[in-house]
């Protein structure tokens, strides 16, 4: 099931590379599809849409409006992780499943990607250990890039 992600609430307003690092581990080591969105203007030198794989990352000026906007006829089988009970609320009328901060951040830890939690005054996921991120040959960008697809090739018939 793909997840959607309040991105500011998770972050706790301060921690927008941990959230964009999170959803880069979460969707390699699950295989799935992440869209977190920002309130607020991108990072210097970032366009307002970054795609990395499995992973996009929308800036926009008001994130729960685009949340909904995006949700709006087509929410089921989508998972939205929010503690804004107001948002929650609203992406549950259209079909989608929410859930905690606490639950999207549990579920990066034990996905696999080498995370360990650090609480701030918010409980988000501060990123503290990278060591299963840190394989020399799948590096993650420092920053935003795109990422170019694999070389398919086609076998003779």
């Amino acid at each position: 099931m793909p997840w959607l992600l309040d991105g500011n609430n998770l972050a706790g307003g301060s921690h927008r590379e941990s959230v964009r690092t999170a959803a880069l581990a979460l969707a390699r080591n699950e295989r799935v599809r992440i869209l977190v969105f920002f309130d607020g203007a991108p990072p210097a030198g970032s366009a307002p849409i970054e795609r990395l794989g499995a992973v996009e990352v929308r800036y926009v000026g008001h994130a729960d409006g685009a949340i909904v906007a995006f949700l709006r006829g087509k929410g089921r089988g989508w998972r939205v992780a929010t503690d804004d009970r107001d948002l929650g609320g609203l992406v549950r009328a259209q079909g989608a499943e929410v859930v905690s901060g606490a639950a999207f951040w549990q579920k990066v830890a034990s996905s696999g990607a080498g995370f360990v939690e650090a609480g701030t005054d918010r409980g988000c996921g501060v990123v503290e250990s990278l060591s299963g991120l840190r394989d020399t040959t799948q590096r993650l960008p420092d920053g935003p890039v795109r990422i170019p697809r694999g070389i398919r090739r086609h076998r003779r018939r």
